[in-house]
């Protein structure tokens, strides 16, 4: 009897502890899938804020570089159309020399029609001839080596009006081509191959010196607008070249 009560007791120990044991395993396995769903969620969560967030920085950052590209072609349109001013204002007289060859230019200081176009200009027309006189503002946006250029381009076209004035004077000067400050302006400017062709040419030297500031400017305009940068020794020649521009004749 005794026997039969202490089996029946241990079965039902057996068995409790089984259900206890499963019982144990269904909250583990239960908490643990609780708590993955959790980590699920909140990593789906958290992936979908940076999304998010990821996506405005983006947005700001192409809104940003289309302003900045956009500004920048503004200071451009501004800086060419100074240029093509400068090179219509200046045009009528310096198209005496384009027509004619250096020793037809000695002739000119006793031209009557000459010293009359010349004899008209005063400081106030020559600043005028400048164009626009605020245009260095839109330096920042355009770059060192487009400004230097561009620069460049203004102080040799006003260089031959001035020369051109003096010359009334001085006849010597309408020479220009010999001038010291302005074969300066044109070794830090132009190529040796391209100063080599400016010698050999007989008439529109004038002409061949804007085309091809004017070629150097719009390359150098398209490869920083494309994105590349110029490198050191790029900068380092616009520097100089501002330096020889910059200095008293």
């Amino acid at each position: 009897m005794i026997e039969k009560f202490l089996s029946s007791v241990l079965a039902s120990a057996t068995v409790s502890t089984m259900a206890l044991a499963a019982l144990a395993f269904l909250l583990r396995e239960w908490i643990a899938e609780r708590l993955k769903n959790s980590i699920k969620h909140e990593y789906d969560r958290d992936m979908e804020s940076y999304k998010s967030m990821l996506g405005r920085v983006h947005a700001a950052t192409a809104e940003g570089q289309k302003a900045a590209i956009e500004r920048r072609m503004k200071a451009f349109d501004r800086m060419w159309k100074t240029m093509l001013s400068v090179r219509d204002s200046t045009g009528s007289y310096t198209f005496h020399f384009d027509i004619r060859t250096e020793a037809e230019w000695l002739d000119l200081p006793s031209n009557h029609n000459f010293r009359n176009l010349v004899g008209a200009l005063d400081d106030n027309m020559m600043l005028r001839l400048m164009g626009d006189r605020t245009i260095e503002e839109e330096r920042p946006y355009v770059g060192e080596v487009v400004w230097a250029l561009f620069f460049a381009y203004r102080s040799f076209n006003m260089r031959l009006v001035h020369l051109a004035r003096q010359s009334l004077s001085t006849p010597g000067s309408i020479n220009w081509s010999a001038d010291a400050a302005t074969r300066g302006l044109l070794a830090a400017t132009l190529s040796a191959e391209e100063i080599a062709e400016f010698d050999r040419l007989g008439i529109s030297k004038v002409d061949f010196v804007r085309r091809t500031i004017e070629g150097k400017v719009l390359s150098a305009w398209h490869r920083l607008i494309s994105g590349a940068e110029f490198g050191e020794e790029a900068l380092r020649h616009a520097h100089a070249l501002l330096k020889v521009v910059s200095r008293p004749a």
